[in-house]
């Protein structure tokens, strides 16, 4: 079935395991993705950002990853770095079951404010949030300098907003990374003790499964995964494109880049999932 993050991270949060959040961009990383899924039968969430939704349109990757589901372990269609209460809005309308509203550039009560009010709204249309506390490197739409979640605040942000996940910081950042990162286990064990949201950890591409197998012991319940994939899916159409230069039908030379996408999405998820 199509769920919400909250019903998958509650079953990962009290089996000690982490769903893996695939971050998707086109049809053919949708398609990769759905098929690492139910080669596994394990559940993951399906996630955009805004600027793919820019790209494609905000009802065009609920729709085709509704379309191209085929049962099986349960999904989540999740809206990641949601900007604004607008976007969300318009991402519960077209179908997305979890929705992510970040508001960690904001000054602590604005965040508070911006978080609960999506809260209220997503709550009420029966779907889950994701917020976010503290600062995550190399963020898709801002600026700034990391910096650590507060524990403290931690759990009087999840008190006070009523999110069903809160996304830490705790040293990762997004895209890739220059030299090998410093990621504070030892914060989310703090943050874990103080608060019982299941909790969030962006930028993972690029971290050594040591490292992830510490965060999910630690405490993290969903992991996400974005550049690693995009880097699959264009590793396998460069291969295949040497291999036929003349090629011009997509659909011939495509495959290789789906079953490229699926490969990468089918070590994250046993990774995650503790295989």
């Amino acid at each position: 079935m199509i769920v919400t993050g909250k019903e998958l991270l509650s079953k990962a949060k009290a089996g000690k395991y982490a769903v893996p959040a695939l971050n998707v961009d086109n049809l053919e990383s949708v398609i990769g993705v759905l098929r690492a899924a139910e080669e596994t039968g394990k559940s993951i969430i399906v996630q955009t950002i805004p600027r793919t939704l820019d790209y494609g349109g905000v009802g065009t990757y609920s729709a085709m990853i509704r379309a191209l589901y085929g049962g099986g372990a349960d999904i989540c269609i999740h809206l990641d770095h949601g900007g604004s209460e607008e976007i969300c809005r318009k991402c519960i309308e077209k179908g997305y079951t979890s929705v992510m509203i970040d508001g960690s550039a904001l000054p602590f009560e604005e965040n508070v404010k911006l978080t609960a009010r999506v809260a209220d709204i997503a709550h009420a249309a029966g779907v889950s949030v994701e917020g976010e506390l503290g600062t995550i490197g190399g963020k898709e739409q801002t600026e700034g300098k990391i910096s650590y979640t507060d524990p403290k605040q931690a759990r009087e942000f999840a008190m006070r907003t009523g999110v069903d996940s809160l996304a830490v910081g705790v040293g990762t950042a997004h895209g890739v990374y220059k030299g090998v990162p410093h990621i504070a286990v030892d914060r989310i064990y703090e943050i874990a003790a103080l608060t019982d949201v299941p909790l969030v950890l962006h930028g993972a591409s690029g971290l050594s499964d040591e490292v992830i197998r510490n965060c999910i012991a630690a405490g993290i319940t969903k992991i996400n995964f974005a550049t690693q994939l995009r880097q699959a899916f264009t590793e396998g159409l460069r291969r295949a494109l040497a291999k036929a230069p003349e090629a011009f039908d997509p659909k011939a030379y495509l495959p290789e880049a789906i079953e490229y996408v699926k490969n990468a999405a089918v070590g994250i998820i046993n990774l995650c999932c503790g295989m």
